[in-house]
């Protein structure tokens, strides 16, 4: 009896711990995972809205000012293009007008008068009616020659008017009943304006410095 007491003790015993001990979960299963995802933690956004209106109107302006700095560099381009082309018309003009009065002998004065008043606009195109004839008697009397050995002409400044100075350096070789070969430089400085549609020269004088 006391066996059988025993043994029915036992197995209360073992049905107590097998009802307290706590029960199992069964582990995740591949299905069990794909059917429910983990939730997606977004990070928070590093710029807020101020930042990226502030970054969007800097770009516009950006963008502005390399199209405005485009355009004035085009401009400036094509305004020194003008410039350079004006200095070449007036430099052929200033050295055209300048070797006019410097003509070989008495046969070529005439040609040299027409060519004097064509070129001449204001002061000196009141002077140079009287200069072309002074010019021609001169030559007639000391029956005189001149060789243009050199003539050059260089851009000087641009004035507030519009006019161009122009500065010519001449070198002549003069023959003439007194003298054979003689040479002579002198400097011009030939006031350049732009009349109907060419540059003429206004005013005209020596550089002695």
């Amino acid at each position: 009896m006391e066996g059988d007491a025993g043994t029915s003790q036992l197995n209360r015993t073992i049905d107590a711990d097998a009802d307290s001990a706590p029960e199992e979960t069964p582990a995740p299963t591949a299905d069990d995972a794909s059917s429910n995802p983990p939730p997606v933690t977004r990070r928070p956004a590093r710029l807020g809205r101020g930042w990226v209106t502030t970054v969007c109107v800097l770009l516009v302006l950006l963008t502005a000012g390399a199209g405005v700095g485009g355009f004035l560099a085009l401009r400036a381009n094509d305004r020194a293009e003008e410039i350079a082309r004006a200095d070449e018309a007036a430099l052929s003009a200033a050295k055209e007008c300048i070797a006019a009065t410097q003509a070989p002998d008495t046969a070529a004065m005439a040609a040299a008068q027409t060519k004097i008043l064509e070129c001449s606009t204001g002061e000196f195109g009141v002077q140079a009616g009287l200069y072309s004839s002074v010019l021609a008697e001169a030559y007639e009397a000391a029956n005189a020659t001149v060789q243009v050995d050199d003539l050059r002409a260089a851009v000087e400044r641009h004035n507030e008017d519009g006019t161009v100075n122009v500065l010519v350096a001449v070198r002549v070789r003069i023959t003439n009943a007194e003298a054979a070969d003689q040479q002579v430089g002198y400097r011009l400085r030939a006031t350049m304006a732009f009349d109907e549609g060419r540059y003429r020269i206004a005013e005209m004088e020596q550089v002695t410095s």
